[in-house]
C-alpha cells in the first residue's frame, strides 16, 4: 500500500530503524540545521531526524535528513533496501513509463484541521529553520513545493523553489527561469494578474520526488506521483483559490504572486556548497491563508554541500 502521508512514512522509517526522535529543545536559530548537517556528514548520511520540542514553537515538528541515504530513499519508493541507486532508478523509470494515474478530488482532509485566514495569517508562528550564517533569512521552503496552474491548460504544476520568510504576509521565492513555475506565471504577466499559488511543506514522499524532477511543460507532477506510487494521490481544494493540494499534507502556505513585484531574496547556502542568490529581486507570496494539520511537521531539508536530500534525489 503506497503511503497516505508523511506520517505513515515516517511510521516505517522508525520501525526499519531509519528515525531519531530529538526531544530535547532545540534551537530554530542555526542549531537545529547544525545537529542535522553533523548527523548527515559524519554517520553515512544518518538517520532521518525528527525535532520534537522546538525552541518557541510548542505544537510544532520539524523533520530533516529524510532522504539523505540510500536506504531511505528506497523505503520512499517502497522498495527493499538493499535495492542500488541503479535499481532504485530503473523501478522508477518501469513504474512511470507510458503510465500516468490522474489524482482523486476529495471534500476536505487533515490538511485543514486548522484554517488561519489571511487576517490572522503570520508566517513567523511557523518553525522555520535558519539554516547557515549568511543565509539572508529563515527558510520555510526548503524541502516543499510550489503548485501553480497553466493559465491556458490549467495544468497542475509542483515544483520545488526555496522560499524565505520575510515579513509575516510575505514569502520571497526563487522562480528559477525556464522552470514550469515560473513560465506559468508569465501567462499572468501577460494578462497583469496575479497567480494564485499553494505552497506545500510535508506530504507523502513521492510527491516531493516529483517536484523536484524536471518532467514536461504539459505534464502535472500530480499525475506522475499516481503513476509512481500505483494510487491516485488525494486532493482537496485550497481554501482561497481553485489550487488542488495534497489532503493529508502537514502544511500549505495559500497566496498569490504577482507578476513584476519583487522583494530580496537570499543568499541562501546552497546545494553547490555555496552561498547564492544576493544578486536579484525575487518575486514573493503574499499569503492569503495557513493551513495545517494537527502536531503538525515542517519537512526541511539542510541543502549545503553534500550529501543532502537533494543530491539523493538528483542521484
Amino acid at each position: 500500500m503506497p503511503y497516505r502521508d508523511l506520517r505513515e512514512f515516517l511510521a516505517r522509517l522508525e520501525a526499519e530503524g531509519h528515525l531519531a526522535r530529538i526531544r530535547k529543545q532545540v534551537d530554530w536559530n542555526l542549531e537545529l540545521s547544525h545537529i542535522a548537517k553533523v548527523n548527515e556528514e559524519e554517520h553515512n548520511g544518518g538517520k532521518a531526524l525528527l525535532f520534537e520540542n522546538v525552541k518557541d514553537y510548542p505544537g510544532w515538528r520539524v523533520l530533516t535528513s529524510a532522504l539523505t541515504a540510500k536506504d531511505r530513499l528506497a523505503l520512499a519508493l517502497e522498495m527493499p533496501t538493499t535495492s542500488s541507486l541503479m535499481n532504485l532508478s530503473r523501478e522508477w523509470v518501469e513504474r512511470i513509463q507510458n503510465k500516468r494515474v490522474a489524482p482523486r478530488v476529495v471534500a476536505s482532509g487533515p490538511v485543514h484541521e486548522n484554517v488561519i485566514p489571511g487576517g490572522d495569517a503570520d508566517i513567523f508562528k511557523l518553525p522555520a529553520p535558519w539554516f547557515y550564517p549568511g543565509d539572508g533569512g529563515r527558510y520555510l521552503g526548503t524541502a516543499g513545493y510550489l503548485i501553480s496552474r497553466n493559465l491556458d491548460s490549467g495544468r497542475l504544476n509542483l515544483g520545488t523553489y526555496r522560499l524565505m520568510m520575510v515579513d509575516a504576509k510575505r514569502a520571497s521565492i526563487q522562480m528559477i527561469k525556464a522552470k514550469d513555475g515560473e513560465i506559468d506565471l508569465r501567462g499572468y504577466a501577460a494578462k497583469n494578474i496575479p497567480m494564485p499559488v499553494a505552497y506545500v511543506c510535508g506530504a507523502e514522499p513521492s510527491l516531493f520526488l516529483c517536484a523536484s524532477t524536471i518532467f514536461g511543460l504539459t505534464e502535472s507532477e500530480y499525475d506522475i506521483a499516481g503513476a509512481l506510487r500505483g494510487a491516485p494521490v488525494q486532493v482537496t481544494k485550497a481554501v482561497t483559490n481553485d489550487i488542488l493540494i495534497p489532503a493529508t499534507a502537514e502544511l500549505v502556505i495559500e497566496g498569490e504572486i504577482m507578476p513584476g513585484e519583487t522583494l530580496q531574496e537570499g543568499p541562501f547556502g546552497e546545494y553547490t556548497g555555496h552561498y547564492s542568490g544576493k544578486e536579484f529581486p525575487k518575486e514573493y507570496i503574499n499569503v492569503k491563508a495557513i493551513t495545517y494539520r494537527n502536531n503538525a511537521i515542517l519537512w526541511s531539508t539542510t541543502v549545503g554541500k553534500p550529501v543532502t536530500d537533494t543530491h539523493m534525489i538528483m542521484a
